[in-house]
């Protein structure tokens, strides 16, 4: 979906993009997660934009990497000017 122009410019213009995902994940969602960071890539998502990381887990008990996350993506969200819908 990201190679589509529609899509790719909605993930162009989003503040922040977090990618993570374990890399014992029993899905398989390691093999997701690192196609679509380089989705994002090829769209042309700046990298700034985006956090991705591989983490030595397996699928579950990883609620410990939430606060990760919306601590990044709100330090992110912060900086961006407030846009009139």
């Amino acid at each position: 979906m990201a190679g589509e122009p529609g899509y790719a410019e909605a993930l162009r213009s989003m503040w922040a993009i977090w990618v993570d995902a374990g890399s014992k994940d029993e899905y398989f969602l390691d093999f997701g997660a690192v196609a679509f960071r380089r989705a994002l890539e090829a769209a042309g998502v700046p990298d700034e934009r985006i956090y991705f990381e591989l983490f030595p887990a397996g699928h579950g008990a990883i609620e410990y990497r939430y606060p990760l996350a919306l601590a990044w993506l709100a330090r992110r969200l912060a900086r961006q000017p407030i846009r009139d819908g």
